[in-house]
This record gives C-alpha cells, structure tokens and sequence, in this order.
C-alpha cells in the first residue's frame, strides 16, 4: 500500500471534489436561467394582479415558466447522474 505524501494530502485538501466541482459548474451553468424563471414568475403575477382574464398571455407565460423550469430540471437530472457517475 502506497503511503499517500503531505503535499498531496494538502491538494486533496485545496482542490474541489470532483461531485463539489460538477455542483459548482451547474450552479454557475443555470445562475442565468433560475434568474429568467424568477422573472417569469413575476411578469405572472402582476399579469394575474392586472388582468386575470387574459387567458392568451396568461398561458403565454405558464407555457414560458414551464419550458424554463423542464429545462432547468433536465439540467439538474444530468448534473445529478454526472455526480453519481464520477464524471
């Protein structure tokens, strides 16, 4: 059994995990897009506080938070099976 040195100890010690990396890169991947459905998320509701009966662009934005959050959800499922898979 191979006795592991100081200075690689200390690099274990600095250096991001490889799960803690792939977190960290969806993270800075998806800042963009979780800000986009918050704002989605706002335009729909002042929209239902304005006009609740307008049914087209009501559906308009749920269509739009939806696409956004099932983009962000696949993107998660992948940074999940990367972090399971060691990648």
């Amino acid at each position: 059994m191979a006795l592991v040195s100081e200075a690689v100890k200390a690099d274990a010690r600095r250096l991001a995990p490889p799960a803690a990396h792939r977190a960290e890169r969806f993270l800075f991947e998806t800042a963009d897009l979780i800000a986009e459905i918050g704002q989605r998320e706002t335009d729909l509701q002042a929209l239902l506080e304005i006009r609740p009966h307008d049914k087209p662009e009501i559906l308009r934005l749920v269509d739009s938070l939806k696409k956004k959050a099932m983009t962000l959800h696949g993107k998660a499922v992948q940074a999940s099976q990367d972090i399971k898979d060691g990648q």
